[in-house]
């Protein structure tokens, strides 16, 4: 395996690579939960509204608070992270769009919070199904670990659903543990933090 690790790089995100993070961010959420909210909507539809948000500067998914693995020239992971104070500042430009396009959805996504200051909050992660095994989230956790306590931060936390017993055994053996649970659009989730 070292052999393949040695092929990723780990970079911060450009707003080129947005159509790929979009994707590769998409893949950590419930979308199940989020087409239900967007009847006759696709997923291809709902990335190309995610795209515009990691294309923008002050959201939750920017470019500016992702970081994404490169292996030759294909992305093949995306994760991003940002300080749980900012959280519904950047979050809001995300829930106005969302109230404006599913008005009658009632846009529950607006309702959860995930964060809260004092916390480096850990957002969305997502590995080309292709590239998995090959320890790509494992860099990823490692270089955005390594942001946040460099930012001067010393708990970095995410939430996991409970319906993913291995994203949740791979955040323990990273070190996180559980500290609390949270509901996510319908789905329990656990709320799991690291000391950095």
């Amino acid at each position: 395996m070292s052999e393949k690790i040695s092929e990723i790089q780990v970079r911060p995100a450009e707003k080129n690579d947005s159509e790929a993070v979009a994707r590769l961010l998409m893949m950590a959420w419930p979308m199940d939960s989020f087409l239900e909210m967007s009847p006759g909507m696709t997923e291809d539809d709902f990335a190309l509204i995610i795209k515009s948000f990691v294309e923008a500067e002050d959201t939750l998914y920017s470019y500016r608070n992702t970081i994404v693995a490169v292996r030759g020239e294909e992305i093949a992971g995306a994760m991003n992270g940002y300080d749980g104070a900012l959280y519904e500042m950047l979050k809001k430009p995300v829930t106005d769009d969302f109230r404006r396009r599913f008005p009658d959805s009632g846009s529950g996504f607006g309702l959860v919070k995930e964060t809260q200051a004092g916390e480096f909050y850990l957002d969305s992660i997502g590995v080309n199904p292709a590239m998995r095994s090959m320890g790509i989230g494992s860099r990823l956790f490692s270089a955005m670990l390594k942001r946040a306590a460099g930012l001067g931060f010393t708990k970095a936390g995410l939430i996991v659903d409970v319906d993913k017993p291995k994203a949740e055994a791979l955040y323990l053996r990273l070190g996180f543990k559980t500290v609390g649970c949270r509901d996510f659009m319908g789905h329990p989730m656990k709320h799991m933090q690291i000391d950095l």
